[in-house]
């Protein structure tokens, strides 16, 4: 990250007492919006370097927190009771970012996992948000057959912390230095995760993107074609049923998983940074 962005950092305490970190960066004038990060499976908030430094210098506060049972935040490693402890975390989170930028406008900015987590915040909390940005958001995945999600729900219902490998980390960007970097990476989480989180996830690819027929908010969609961690159906069946009347699309022909890491990163982080300024 640039030395332009000066780096705070905090815990709090989420749903059933876990302690969870955060941490923040701003610039050296004060921000005139700030932007929520919800980072995906497996991995933490320290990984958005890329925004970080796209944002920073056009005057935002970029905020992220360590998802529990992820990076320095306290809970079973990749696992959660509830689907409601996310977004019980997520809003504790926000207020306590709100109360250090009383009166900006708030983003938030969900990838993978997190934009599945920052889609179901978002359509409980449009009036606490400005706008809504979805890196991947992980709504399908062809690799669990519809016929064996029956098997799977009852599987994890009885053994909610058994684990399974869901996806291939290799698969994350085209760039091996990125790859090497997440394999060495001491924060991320490089075993599975648990069947009770899997399960979570799953049940909300059918409901979330009809729900979203009640998403009012301005509404950003990054996704890459080559994408084989989160399918792009999902992201194109959110396209189809959002009822947001501020919708903006971005298709990114070839590009993988995390488009913020990609070596044709520039294109997605161009295209946010000027949605986010035509939006604040």
């Amino acid at each position: 990250m640039t030395g332009q962005a000066q780096r705070i950092e905090g815990r709090l305490v989420g749903a059933r007492d876990v302690e969870l970190f955060w941490q923040g960066w701003t610039g050296p004038a004060e921000p005139t919006g700030v932007l929520l990060v919800v980072h995906g499976l497996g991995e933490h908030s320290g990984r958005y370097g890329t925004v970080v430094d796209a944002l920073v210098p056009d005057g935002w506060a970029v905020y992220g927190l360590d998802l529990r049972g992820h990076g320095r935040s306290g809970g079973r490693r990749a696992h959660v009771e509830s689907y409601d402890d996310w977004l019980t975390d997520l809003d504790a989170f926000r207020r306590l970012v709100v109360a250090r930028h009383p009166r900006l406008p708030v983003f938030a900015l969900g990838h993978s996992m997190g934009g599945q987590i920052a889609l179901a915040y978002a359509l409980d909390h449009q009036e606490d948000l400005r706008g809504l940005v979805l890196s991947a958001p992980a709504l399908e995945n062809s690799s669990v057959p519809r016929a064996a999600r029956p098997f799977l729900t009852a599987l994890a219902t009885v053994t909610p912390r058994l684990r399974a490998k869901v996806v291939d980390i290799n698969k994350i960007s085209k760039d091996p230095a990125v790859v090497a970097d997440y394999h060495a990476d001491p924060l991320v989480h490089h075993g599975h995760p648990t069947l009770g989180l899997s399960l979570a996830l799953l049940r909300r690819f059918g409901v979330l993107p009809e729900r979203a027929r009640e998403l009012r908010l301005p509404l950003l969609l990054l996704h890459g074609t080559a994408d084989e961690l989160t399918d792009p159906a999902g992201s194109r069946l959110l396209e189809r049923t959002s009822g947001s009347p501020d919708q903006t699309v971005r298709w990114y022909d070839d590009l993988w998983h995390e488009v913020f890491h990609e070596p044709e990163r520039e294109r997605p982080l161009a295209d946010m940074r000027e949605w986010l300024a035509a939006h604040r």
